[in-house]
Protein backbone atom coordinates (compact mmCIF):
# COMPACT_ATOMS: atom_id res chain seq x y z
CA UNK A 1 0.00 0.00 0.00
CA UNK A 2 1.58 2.97 -1.47
CA UNK A 3 0.57 6.19 0.60
CA UNK A 4 -0.48 9.66 -1.12
CA UNK A 5 -0.57 13.11 -0.40
CA UNK A 6 -2.27 15.67 -2.53
CA UNK A 7 -2.12 19.62 -3.29
CA UNK A 8 -3.88 20.80 -6.03
CA UNK A 9 -7.06 20.38 -7.65
CA UNK A 10 -9.88 17.45 -6.82
CA UNK A 11 -8.33 15.68 -10.18
CA UNK A 12 -5.20 14.45 -8.29
CA UNK A 13 -7.39 13.34 -6.06
CA UNK A 14 -10.49 11.63 -7.37
CA UNK A 15 -8.23 9.79 -10.01
CA UNK A 16 -7.68 7.33 -7.05
CA UNK A 17 -11.08 6.37 -6.13
CA UNK A 18 -10.71 3.37 -8.57
CA UNK A 19 -7.87 1.76 -6.81
CA UNK A 20 -7.93 1.88 -2.85
CA UNK A 21 -6.14 -1.32 -2.77
CA UNK A 22 -2.78 -0.07 -4.26
CA UNK A 23 -3.10 3.76 -2.34
CA UNK A 24 -4.34 5.57 0.68
CA UNK A 25 -4.59 9.28 1.16
CA UNK A 26 -3.22 10.77 4.03
CA UNK A 27 -3.46 14.49 3.74
CA UNK A 28 -5.83 16.50 0.55
CA UNK A 29 -4.66 20.03 0.56
CA UNK A 30 -7.14 22.62 -1.76
CA UNK A 31 -8.86 25.55 -2.74
CA UNK A 32 -5.38 27.10 -1.80
CA UNK A 33 -3.13 29.07 -3.95
CA UNK A 34 0.38 28.80 -3.57
CA UNK A 35 0.59 32.87 -2.73
CA UNK A 36 -2.00 32.57 -0.51
CA UNK A 37 -0.24 29.32 1.33
CA UNK A 38 3.39 31.09 1.42
CA UNK A 39 1.75 33.98 2.67
CA UNK A 40 2.30 35.21 6.60
CA UNK A 41 -0.28 34.85 8.81
CA UNK A 42 -1.94 37.48 11.22
CA UNK A 43 -1.29 38.11 14.98
CA UNK A 44 -4.57 37.63 16.44
CA UNK A 45 -6.63 35.91 13.51
CA UNK A 46 -7.00 32.09 14.51
CA UNK A 47 -9.68 30.38 12.52
CA UNK A 48 -11.17 27.20 13.98
CA UNK A 49 -13.99 25.16 13.50
CA UNK A 50 -15.96 27.58 16.11
CA UNK A 51 -15.09 30.54 13.55
CA UNK A 52 -18.38 29.09 11.02
CA UNK A 53 -21.16 30.69 12.91
CA UNK A 54 -23.84 29.42 9.80
CA UNK A 55 -24.01 26.69 7.92
CA UNK A 56 -23.44 26.94 4.15
CA UNK A 57 -24.73 24.23 2.00
CA UNK A 58 -22.45 22.58 -0.45
CA UNK A 59 -19.30 23.86 1.35
CA UNK A 60 -20.64 23.13 5.13
CA UNK A 61 -18.46 19.69 5.16
CA UNK A 62 -15.60 19.55 7.67
CA UNK A 63 -13.17 18.62 4.96
CA UNK A 64 -14.07 22.45 3.43
CA UNK A 65 -13.76 23.92 6.74
CA UNK A 66 -10.17 22.37 7.09
CA UNK A 67 -8.95 23.23 3.64
CA UNK A 68 -9.74 27.00 4.78
CA UNK A 69 -8.81 27.02 8.40
CA UNK A 70 -5.63 25.63 6.79
CA UNK A 71 -5.60 28.49 4.27
CA UNK A 72 -6.65 31.50 6.83
CA UNK A 73 -3.70 30.46 9.77
CA UNK A 74 -1.16 29.90 6.93
CA UNK A 75 -1.13 25.97 8.45
CA UNK A 76 -1.06 23.89 5.11
CA UNK A 77 2.49 23.36 4.92
CA UNK A 78 3.02 22.37 9.37
CA UNK A 79 -0.57 19.88 8.39
CA UNK A 80 1.71 17.77 5.70
CA UNK A 81 4.59 17.81 7.80
CA UNK A 82 2.60 16.18 10.45
CA UNK A 83 0.70 13.34 8.78
CA UNK A 84 2.16 13.00 4.81
CA UNK A 85 1.66 10.30 2.76
CA UNK A 86 5.00 8.76 1.06
CA UNK A 87 4.25 10.64 -2.72
CA UNK A 88 3.06 14.14 -3.10
CA UNK A 89 0.99 14.21 -6.25
CA UNK A 90 0.95 17.88 -7.02
CA UNK A 91 -1.05 20.61 -10.02
CA UNK A 92 -1.39 24.42 -10.23
CA UNK A 93 -4.67 24.56 -10.81
CA UNK A 94 -5.66 26.44 -7.50
CA UNK A 95 -3.30 29.16 -8.76
CA UNK A 96 -5.99 29.98 -10.63
CA UNK A 97 -7.86 31.18 -7.79
CA UNK A 98 -8.35 35.16 -7.61
CA UNK A 99 -6.59 36.49 -3.84
CA UNK A 100 -8.99 38.45 -1.10
CA UNK A 101 -6.33 41.07 -0.04
CA UNK A 102 -8.01 41.72 3.37
CA UNK A 103 -7.50 44.58 5.20
CA UNK A 104 -8.57 44.37 8.93
CA UNK A 105 -9.86 46.83 11.35
CA UNK A 106 -6.32 48.68 12.17
CA UNK A 107 -5.96 48.69 7.83
CA UNK A 108 -2.29 47.89 8.69
CA UNK A 109 -2.60 44.35 8.43
CA UNK A 110 -3.45 42.68 5.35
CA UNK A 111 -4.61 38.74 5.34
CA UNK A 112 -4.45 37.28 1.62
CA UNK A 113 -6.80 34.09 1.27
CA UNK A 114 -7.55 32.03 -1.56
CA UNK A 115 -10.87 33.89 -2.66
CA UNK A 116 -12.75 30.04 -3.36
CA UNK A 117 -15.67 29.60 -3.62
CA UNK A 118 -15.42 28.32 -0.22
CA UNK A 119 -13.98 31.16 0.99
CA UNK A 120 -16.63 33.83 -0.04
CA UNK A 121 -19.21 31.64 1.18
CA UNK A 122 -18.17 31.43 4.56
CA UNK A 123 -16.94 35.20 4.66
CA UNK A 124 -20.22 35.89 3.98
CA UNK A 125 -22.22 33.62 6.25
CA UNK A 126 -20.06 34.14 9.45
CA UNK A 127 -16.50 35.89 9.07
CA UNK A 128 -17.66 39.35 8.20
CA UNK A 129 -19.63 39.64 11.53
CA UNK A 130 -17.31 37.66 13.53
CA UNK A 131 -13.27 36.42 12.75
CA UNK A 132 -12.86 38.69 10.19
CA UNK A 133 -15.34 41.71 11.36
CA UNK A 134 -14.97 45.18 9.73
CA UNK A 135 -12.26 43.68 7.16
CA UNK A 136 -12.74 45.02 3.85
CA UNK A 137 -11.46 42.92 0.59
CA UNK A 138 -10.27 43.94 -2.32
CA UNK A 139 -9.28 41.18 -4.69
CA UNK A 140 -6.18 40.54 -6.52
CA UNK A 141 -6.54 38.64 -10.58
CA UNK A 142 -3.95 35.61 -10.60
CA UNK A 143 -2.93 37.38 -13.87
CA UNK A 144 -2.15 40.51 -12.62
CA UNK A 145 1.33 39.06 -10.86
CA UNK A 146 4.44 39.40 -12.98
CA UNK A 147 6.36 36.45 -13.93
CA UNK A 148 8.89 37.48 -11.72
CA UNK A 149 6.73 36.84 -8.40
CA UNK A 150 5.32 33.77 -9.32
CA UNK A 151 8.86 32.75 -10.24
CA UNK A 152 9.38 33.71 -6.75
CA UNK A 153 6.40 31.74 -5.10
CA UNK A 154 7.21 28.50 -6.75
CA UNK A 155 10.99 28.88 -5.72
CA UNK A 156 9.64 29.31 -2.49
CA UNK A 157 6.97 26.63 -2.46
CA UNK A 158 9.30 24.11 -3.79
CA UNK A 159 11.77 24.99 -0.54
CA UNK A 160 8.52 24.09 1.75
CA UNK A 161 7.75 21.00 -0.20
CA UNK A 162 11.29 19.33 -0.25
CA UNK A 163 11.52 19.68 3.45
CA UNK A 164 8.41 16.81 3.55
CA UNK A 165 9.02 14.63 0.40
CA UNK A 166 11.89 13.45 -1.49
CA UNK A 167 11.72 15.06 -5.12
CA UNK A 168 12.18 12.08 -6.60
CA UNK A 169 8.33 11.08 -5.22
CA UNK A 170 6.60 13.93 -6.53
CA UNK A 171 4.60 13.73 -9.25
CA UNK A 172 3.41 16.52 -11.53
CA UNK A 173 0.51 16.34 -13.58
CA UNK A 174 -0.17 19.43 -16.45
CA UNK A 175 -3.54 19.52 -15.37
CA UNK A 176 -5.13 21.55 -17.63
CA UNK A 177 -9.09 22.47 -18.06
CA UNK A 178 -11.31 21.11 -20.46
CA UNK A 179 -12.44 23.34 -23.17
CA UNK A 180 -16.26 21.41 -23.44
CA UNK A 181 -17.98 18.87 -22.04
CA UNK A 182 -20.43 15.54 -23.01
CA UNK A 183 -23.59 16.99 -22.07
CA UNK A 184 -26.75 14.40 -20.53
CA UNK A 185 -27.65 13.78 -23.85
CA UNK A 186 -23.90 12.57 -25.06
CA UNK A 187 -23.75 15.58 -27.54
CA UNK A 188 -20.63 18.03 -26.97
CA UNK A 189 -20.64 21.96 -26.10
CA UNK A 190 -18.30 24.22 -25.18
CA UNK A 191 -17.81 26.11 -22.03
CA UNK A 192 -19.58 29.27 -22.90
CA UNK A 193 -20.64 30.75 -19.38
CA UNK A 194 -19.01 33.64 -17.83
CA UNK A 195 -17.38 32.16 -14.91
CA UNK A 196 -15.98 29.37 -16.86
CA UNK A 197 -14.85 31.06 -19.72
CA UNK A 198 -12.95 33.23 -17.52
CA UNK A 199 -11.52 30.36 -15.44
CA UNK A 200 -10.23 28.42 -18.92
CA UNK A 201 -8.63 32.04 -19.71
CA UNK A 202 -6.63 32.10 -17.17
CA UNK A 203 -5.69 28.45 -16.81
CA UNK A 204 -4.38 28.81 -20.37
CA UNK A 205 -2.04 31.77 -20.03
CA UNK A 206 -1.48 30.65 -16.10
CA UNK A 207 -1.00 27.12 -15.59
CA UNK A 208 1.47 26.51 -18.39
CA UNK A 209 4.45 28.85 -17.47
CA UNK A 210 3.91 27.67 -13.33
CA UNK A 211 4.25 24.51 -14.85
CA UNK A 212 7.58 25.21 -16.46
CA UNK A 213 8.68 27.36 -13.48
CA UNK A 214 8.09 24.41 -11.25
CA UNK A 215 10.03 21.76 -13.67
CA UNK A 216 13.28 24.22 -13.43
CA UNK A 217 12.81 23.97 -10.38
CA UNK A 218 12.10 20.32 -9.19
CA UNK A 219 13.90 18.84 -12.87
CA UNK A 220 13.77 15.32 -10.51
CA UNK A 221 10.26 15.14 -9.98
CA UNK A 222 8.19 12.89 -12.49
CA UNK A 223 5.92 14.75 -14.50
CA UNK A 224 2.08 13.45 -16.39
CA UNK A 225 1.71 15.37 -19.23
CA UNK A 226 -2.03 16.27 -20.52
CA UNK A 227 -2.97 14.90 -23.88
CA UNK A 228 -4.54 17.66 -26.42
CA UNK A 229 -7.86 16.79 -26.02
CA UNK A 230 -9.79 16.54 -22.77
CA UNK A 231 -13.38 16.49 -21.81
CA UNK A 232 -15.94 17.67 -18.97
CA UNK A 233 -18.81 15.60 -18.28
CA UNK A 234 -22.60 17.62 -17.33
CA UNK A 235 -23.49 14.52 -14.88
CA UNK A 236 -19.65 14.57 -13.22
CA UNK A 237 -21.03 13.58 -9.30
CA UNK A 238 -19.28 17.08 -8.29
CA UNK A 239 -21.05 18.90 -10.90
CA UNK A 240 -20.17 20.33 -14.44
CA UNK A 241 -16.86 22.07 -14.59
CA UNK A 242 -14.17 22.76 -16.87
CA UNK A 243 -11.87 20.61 -14.37
CA UNK A 244 -14.26 17.45 -13.92
CA UNK A 245 -13.60 15.03 -16.74
CA UNK A 246 -14.83 11.79 -18.07
CA UNK A 247 -13.40 8.79 -17.07
CA UNK A 248 -10.97 7.83 -19.67
CA UNK A 249 -8.89 10.89 -18.34
CA UNK A 250 -8.88 9.68 -14.73
CA UNK A 251 -7.81 6.49 -16.19
CA UNK A 252 -5.27 7.34 -17.85
CA UNK A 253 -3.71 9.48 -14.87
CA UNK A 254 -4.44 6.56 -12.68
CA UNK A 255 -2.67 4.31 -15.21
CA UNK A 256 0.13 6.97 -15.41
CA UNK A 257 0.66 6.60 -11.76
CA UNK A 258 0.71 3.01 -11.16
CA UNK A 259 3.34 2.50 -13.58
CA UNK A 260 5.66 5.51 -11.69
CA UNK A 261 4.67 4.58 -8.67
CA UNK A 262 4.28 0.92 -8.65
CA UNK A 263 6.14 -0.06 -11.88
CA UNK A 264 8.83 2.22 -11.52
CA UNK A 265 8.88 2.54 -15.43
CA UNK A 266 8.16 6.28 -16.02
CA UNK A 267 8.71 5.78 -19.93
CA UNK A 268 5.07 3.82 -19.99
CA UNK A 269 3.44 7.28 -19.85
CA UNK A 270 3.94 7.94 -23.19
CA UNK A 271 2.59 5.27 -24.45
CA UNK A 272 -0.95 5.72 -21.92
CA UNK A 273 -0.39 9.10 -23.48
CA UNK A 274 -1.14 7.67 -27.04
CA UNK A 275 -3.30 4.75 -26.14
CA UNK A 276 -5.54 7.81 -24.48
CA UNK A 277 -5.54 9.58 -27.78
CA UNK A 278 -6.62 6.82 -29.52
CA UNK A 279 -9.52 6.39 -27.34
CA UNK A 280 -10.27 9.54 -27.12
CA UNK A 281 -11.05 10.01 -30.97
CA UNK A 282 -12.39 6.62 -31.47
CA UNK A 283 -15.24 7.31 -28.64
CA UNK A 284 -15.61 11.15 -29.29
CA UNK A 285 -14.13 12.47 -32.60
CA UNK A 286 -17.31 11.13 -34.86
CA UNK A 287 -19.91 12.61 -31.75
CA UNK A 288 -18.01 15.66 -32.39
CA UNK A 289 -18.78 16.14 -35.68
CA UNK A 290 -22.51 14.99 -35.69
CA UNK A 291 -23.14 16.89 -32.37
CA UNK A 292 -25.25 20.04 -34.12
CA UNK A 293 -27.71 17.65 -34.86
CA UNK A 294 -28.90 17.13 -31.55
CA UNK A 295 -28.55 20.76 -30.57
CA UNK A 296 -32.14 22.29 -30.49
CA UNK A 297 -32.46 25.59 -32.59
CA UNK A 298 -29.40 25.13 -34.35
CA UNK A 299 -29.96 26.13 -37.61
CA UNK A 300 -27.58 28.43 -37.92
CA UNK A 301 -24.83 27.53 -36.04
CA UNK A 302 -23.10 24.05 -35.42
CA UNK A 303 -21.01 22.80 -32.65
CA UNK A 304 -17.65 21.77 -34.39
CA UNK A 305 -18.08 25.82 -35.91
CA UNK A 306 -18.03 26.87 -32.10
CA UNK A 307 -15.26 24.65 -31.57
CA UNK A 308 -13.06 25.96 -34.44
CA UNK A 309 -14.17 29.73 -32.83
CA UNK A 310 -12.82 29.01 -29.62
CA UNK A 311 -9.77 27.78 -30.90
CA UNK A 312 -9.56 31.11 -32.59
CA UNK A 313 -10.48 32.56 -29.45
CA UNK A 314 -7.11 30.87 -27.35
CA UNK A 315 -5.02 32.53 -30.24
CA UNK A 316 -6.13 36.10 -29.40
CA UNK A 317 -3.79 38.03 -27.12
CA UNK A 318 -4.43 38.70 -23.08
CA UNK A 319 -5.92 42.06 -23.76
CA UNK A 320 -8.36 41.00 -26.63
CA UNK A 321 -9.40 37.80 -24.09
CA UNK A 322 -9.94 40.20 -21.37
CA UNK A 323 -12.08 43.03 -23.71
CA UNK A 324 -14.20 40.24 -24.84
CA UNK A 325 -17.94 40.52 -23.84
CA UNK A 326 -19.03 37.62 -22.68
CA UNK A 327 -22.66 36.20 -23.77
CA UNK A 328 -24.03 33.03 -23.00
CA UNK A 329 -26.17 32.94 -25.80
CA UNK A 330 -23.67 30.62 -28.44
CA UNK A 331 -24.73 32.39 -31.85
CA UNK A 332 -24.17 35.84 -29.86
CA UNK A 333 -20.72 34.43 -28.86
CA UNK A 334 -20.54 33.16 -32.23
CA UNK A 335 -21.04 37.49 -33.73
CA UNK A 336 -18.49 38.34 -30.98
CA UNK A 337 -15.74 36.33 -31.79
CA UNK A 338 -16.05 37.11 -35.49
CA UNK A 339 -16.29 40.79 -34.28
CA UNK A 340 -13.40 41.00 -32.28
CA UNK A 341 -11.35 38.78 -35.68
CA UNK A 342 -12.10 41.85 -37.64
CA UNK A 343 -11.00 44.54 -34.95
CA UNK A 344 -13.94 46.20 -34.03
Amino acid sequence: MKTISVIGSCVCRDLFEKDTENFSFHTDIRFSSPISMLASPVEGVVASFDSFKKNVPTVNGKWYKKNLINDINKTAFSALHERHGEYLILDFAESRISIADISLNNKKNHLLVSNSVSFRAHYNASFKKGLLKNSKITTINPLDYDDNLWKQTIHNFKENILKIFKEENIILIKNMPAKYYVDRYGCLKPYFSKDHFESICCCEILLPKLYDMWIQECPKCKVIEIPEYVLGIQNHKWGNHPFHFTEEYYDYLLDCVKSIILDNNVGQTKALFNNYETIFKKRYLDALNKTAKYIPNSNDFTSLDLLKEYEEFNSLGRKQKLLISFAIDKKHCLKNFKRIKKGE
